[in-house]
């Protein structure tokens, strides 16, 4: 009885201690995740807010009151104020014209200033667009009036004045005309610089906007263009963010940039423009391999782009600065032959380059980068082979043996060959894990295409958490769905499976195992870099020579400790990886951050052109392929059902806010753009009579509209049509984002009045004499038999062409064609009415003058 009696107390004893036991061990567990997760978050803010402030901090303005020889930004936004009040400048069109004539007088200013011996040669480039327009390069050259050799080498800077329809372009490409005129007053005025052994070239060319016309007509025909040694060009979309040296064309003139106060540089921004088809007058000037060059600009958050908001209101205060302070020390350095000697443009062994926090450029060889992660990949083979020998000897030996539930040579009976599988094991776990983040983020990128193709739009750090966390989740749940099938194989496997024993078997965490999988898969990704032999992929070097060493480091460790409780493990497994993770993490947000806030404002116009769903991919594999890296560490939480639920709860708020947001604002805007085309039909009948007016038989005059962005318009001309009162007559749409309806909006068509004078007898020519609107884009055509001549061609603008034809007395009936295009959008009462009435969604301009297109033939029959 009295044994029942102790019994019966006894048993409640042990179950409350096991209780307790486990609650206890609960809440460590709960401890170390909660400090794991807050660790995360710091390094996160630490690697996004506070690296981009550092990254994108920029120098204080020098005042218009400085001294000449140094960069003013207030100086050079004085110019940019003058420049802009003509409007917008596209080619052959007064605005472009006014801008013309402003810069010639104020490179005469500049020079003027000028008490040394040095002499500035202002040349005007003229050149024929493709639509027989007559256009001007401005130029001026820099040198010493000592010298008289004729071969010195030149150093030109160059940036184009036009700009597109609608547009001041005080960014594209005011900033680059303005900064040049600021860096010619500096040099002009710098006592340390004669010009002597290097000549300075400044460029200013025309027509960039269509078909890169002036460049080509100065690198095809210019006197000046053999002596070109060294060029910089810049060009830009956007003040609002710092600028970035883009391309160059060998990587070995980085390391003359990398003495630049603040270079903003990373080798994988070369790829840009041939991934986006992106020109500028760079691409020209490296026709030519001879020539060194750069490729300067600000491209960051190019919303506003080729746009009326393209104002020098949006200019971030800081930025011109930024990178005249740069461009003037690269200059000075290039002028006074500070610069390394190239002898071998090939870039047989490129550079890979990137900067850091904009404050330090780091250069390396592309060789340099495959000998280190050749050496890492053998130290981890090396070591990880050693690892398992020294193990299976050092617990073989009857001394040493352990007896712990949780040492694997106690648990299992082959434990040579568990380690070994559990490695291949978790190695390819962590291979389909990774593939299964991957294929959720793309998963979600299709979904997302179909529903809401642009919810990211406007926001690339909201592009990162949309895009990565899918990634995450899958990587956890397949990681621990694993996780869950490994320990029942191995439980029976296990020789000691009683049940207590098999509580214990999960405690058996397979340290080495689970780092050496991690070294297995870094490895991998450096035999993959090794073999593309591509600087590109130098973030693969980035993560690992900071995560390998760790790791080997630990495997080590391990061994020595040989399964030891010891109060600083959990600390090495845990949280040292990601503190060691810190600097890889910061370069891989801010190069993804830099990425997408140049790739998003070019993709999401193209959504119109069936680039939906390639857009997002884009987008989405920008954000992911980095992430793969960073997921290798999330094994080591163990904690997998926590960090699950805490992402999928991070996941839905972001999913709501990408439902609700709006993606289109005044800083990152819905565009559209509008053609006007008239076709009229004049007839006339020769008669005797030596003078006679042409009567007009038929006309029709439509509007052409297309949204980007994937925007559908048809609604938004509904809109409008409500709005305004007028209704679109025979409004077909040929796709969502393509309307084309009757212009009934009392537009005033180009041509006015027609009158034809009879010049001989025969009647076999004519003189035609042509009243229109004014204009400076006129172009007169005919069929090749029909002898033409405008008389005051060159006549630019004009409101009357005067046209003399020579016709073939066998001839009876012949046409004469006149194109008179326009872009003013007071030209257009469509257009006053539309924006006015829709401020959602601004006008996009293009390179050339044709929103306004009148088309006039004239019949003559004789």
């Amino acid at each position: 009885m009295n044994e029942i009696v102790e019994e019966t107390v006894f048993i409640p004893q042990a179950s409350n201690t096991n209780r307790i036991h486990r609650q206890s061990h609960n809440n460590q567990h709960l401890k170390e995740f909660i400090l794991w997760f807050v660790l995360l978050i710091c390094l996160l803010l630490l690697a996004g807010p506070f690296a981009h402030h550092l990254s994108y901090s920029v120098p204080t303005v020098k005042t218009r009151t400085s001294a000449r020889h140094v960069f003013s930004e207030e100086r050079a936004l004085d110019y940019l104020i003058n420049l802009t009040q003509y409007g917008s400048r596209v080619s052959n069109t007064r605005g472009n014209f006014d801008a013309r004539d402003y810069l010639m007088s104020q490179i005469k200013r500049i020079c003027s200033m000028n008490k040394r011996h040095i002499q500035c040669e202002l040349d005007l480039q003229n050149f024929t667009n493709y639509k027989h327009n007559q256009l001007q390069n401005i130029l001026v050259r820099v040198s010493n009036t000592t010298n008289k050799f004729l071969n010195i080498p030149s150093l030109m800077l160059s940036a184009h004045y036009d700009s597109v329809e609608f547009s001041s372009g005080a960014a594209d490409d005011g900033s680059g005309i303005v900064i040049l005129l600021e860096l010619l007053s500096n040099l002009i005025n710098d006592l340390t610089i004669n010009f002597s052994n290097v000549h300075l070239i400044i460029l200013f060319t025309n027509a960039e906007e269509t078909r890169l016309e002036g460049s080509k007509a100065f690198i095809t025909n210019h006197r000046w263009r053999f002596n070109v040694r060294h060029f910089l060009n810049v060009d830009s979309s956007n003040c609002n963010e710092v600028a970035n040296l883009l391309r160059t064309t060998t990587s070995q003139l980085v390391i003359d940039y990398s003495r630049v106060p603040r270079p903003r540089a990373n080798v994988i921004l070369q790829k840009i423009p041939r991934w986006l088809r992106f020109r500028s007058d760079y691409d020209i000037f490296n026709l030519s391999y001879s020539r060194l060059g750069y490729d300067f600009g600000y491209f960051l958050d190019g919303y506003t782009y080729h746009t009326p908001l393209d104002q020098l209101s949006t200019f971030k205060q800081g930025v011109i600065q930024d990178l005249g302070d740069n461009l003037a020390i690269l200059i000075r350095n290039i002028l006074l032959e500070h610069n390394q000697q190239i002898n071998d443009i090939n870039d047989a062994d490129p550079l890979i380059y990137f900067d850091i926090l904009s404050r330090y450029l780091m250069i390396y060889k592309l060789s340099t980068s495959i000998l280190i992660q050749k050496i890492l990949i053998i130290l981890i083979i090396i070591i990880g082979i050693m690892r398992i020998i020294f193990d299976h000897i050092y617990h073989r030996k009857q001394n040493f043996s352990c007896n712990d539930l949780h040492c694997i040579y106690f648990r299992f009976k082959y434990p040579l060959i568990i380690r070994i599988i559990s490695i291949i094991i978790y190695s390819i776990s962590n291979i389909l894990s990774m593939i299964i983040g991957l294929v959720f983020s793309f998963i979600l990128a299709w979904i997302i295409s179909k529903t809401q193709p642009t919810s990211w739009h406007g926001n690339s750090t909201l592009a990162i958490f949309l895009f990565s966390l899918p990634c995450l989740i899958g990587f956890i749940m397949f990681r621990y769905l694993f996780d869950l099938l490994y320990r029942c194989i191995l439980r029976k496997c296990s020789q000691k499976s009683s049940e207590y024993n098999t509580k214990h078997l999960n405690k058996i965490h397979f340290d080495f195992e689970q780092n050496l999988s991690v070294l297995i898969i870094y490895s991998l990704s450096m035999i993959i870099s090794i073999y593309s032999n591509s600087q590109y992929v130098y973030i693969t070097l980035i993560w690992s020579i900071f995560i390998c060493p760790l790791y080997l480091i630990l495997i080590i460790i391990e061994f020595i400790l040989h399964w030891k409780q010891i109060f600083g493990k959990d600390f090495h497994q845990l949280y040292l990886p990601l503190l060691i993770s810190f600097f890889p993490l910061i370069h891989t947000i801010e190069i993804v951050n830099r990425l997408l806030r140049i790739f998003i404002p070019m993709v999401t116009p193209l959504f119109s052109f069936g680039w939906i769903l390639r857009g997002n991919l884009i987008i989405c594999s920008i954000v992911v392929i980095p992430t793969l890296f960073f997921l290798p560490i999330l094994q080591r939480t163990r904690q997998f059902i926590r960090l699950l639920i805490t992402l999928l709860l991070i996941f839905f708020i972001v999913l709501i806010v990408c439902c609700i947001r709006q993606p289109f604002t005044k800083n990152h805007p819905n565009t559209f753009y509008a053609e006007h085309r008239s076709k009229s039909i004049y007839n006339a009948e020769t008669s005797m009579n030596n003078s006679f007016n042409v009567s007009l038989i038929s006309q029709q005059s439509t509007i052409t509209v297309n949204t980007y962005h994937g925007l559908v318009l048809s609604p938004i001309l509904d809109q409008f049509s409500i709005k305004s009162g007028y209704k679109l007559y025979n409004k077909t749409c040929f796709s969502s984002t393509n309307c084309t309806f009757d212009d009934s909006f009392n537009r005033q068509l180009a041509v006015e009045h027609i009158q034809i004078e009879s010049m001989k007898n025969n009647y076999s020519d004519y003189r035609i004499r042509i009243q229109h609107v004014l204009s400076y884009d006129i172009r007169i055509s005919s069929l090749e038999y029909i002898g033409l001549t405008v008389q005051n061609q060159f006549d630019i603008p004009r409101k009357e062409t005067i046209i003399d034809i020579n016709v073939y007395p066998t001839i009876a009936r012949f046409e004469i064609n006149i194109k008179i295009q326009r872009c003013d959008i007071n030209d257009s009462p469509f257009l006053l009415l539309f924006t006015r009435l829709m401020p959602n969604i601004v006008l996009k301009g293009e390179g050339s003058c044709k929103a306004i297109d009148d088309d006039t033939a004239i019949i003559i029959n004789r």
